[in-house]
């Protein structure tokens, strides 16, 4: 699937994989990097993993705002564009339920990502061993997050991939 959709905006398959390796460039290492000089100047206010949830989220949803543009913008797959989308509304849903009910908005986006990993997964390799790899390790991620109390991050994970993953399967549906 992600294969035809690259293929047919125009993009080989290193295509492909060059824009997911930036994307997790962007997403991942450039925040994990940005925060930890910061904080190793002293130039935060408070450590990160004391910060309030929403400044960390409207930050991770302005990353994500920004690679969305520059998918579109250079014309990249589609199906990358629809991951990076249900990653933007998963966060968005946090924010807005996070007045009524408590979530782990690391566990909201780890049980999105259970969803849309393994199926871009599936859809590069066309095999169950990749995605079953990597939702593997998405669970144990989950798992690790589980021993402080399990009720909120399986809550939260569970909402992620209802609303992350079910959204970017909806798109990814909707795009072929």
């Amino acid at each position: 699937m992600i294969l035809l959709s690259a293929l047919s905006s125009g993009i080989t398959t290193a295509g492909a994989w060059a824009w997911g390796a930036g994307t997790v460039v962007l997403l991942l290492v450039f925040p994990w990097l940005l925060v930890r000089t910061l904080d190793r100047k002293g130039d935060l206010r408070s450590s990160i993993a004391r910060a309030p949830v929403t400044p960390v989220i409207l930050g991770a949803g302005a990353l994500c705002f920004i690679l969305l543009r520059l998918i579109l913008w250079l014309d990249g797959p589609r199906v990358l564009a629809a991951a990076v989308f249900a990653m933007l509304v998963s966060y968005a849903a946090v924010l807005v339920l996070n007045r009524a009910v408590k979530l782990d908005w690391s566990a909201v986006s780890t049980g999105a990502a259970a969803v849309v990993i393994p199926v871009l997964l599936f859809s590069l390799s066309g095999g169950p061993v990749l995605p079953a790899a990597a939702a593997l390790l998405l669970c144990i991620l989950l798992a690790l997050r589980m021993r402080s109390g399990w009720q909120l991050p399986l809550a939260s994970a569970a909402a992620g991939a209802v609303v992350g993953g079910g959204l970017f399967v909806l798109l990814q549906g909707l795009s072929t």
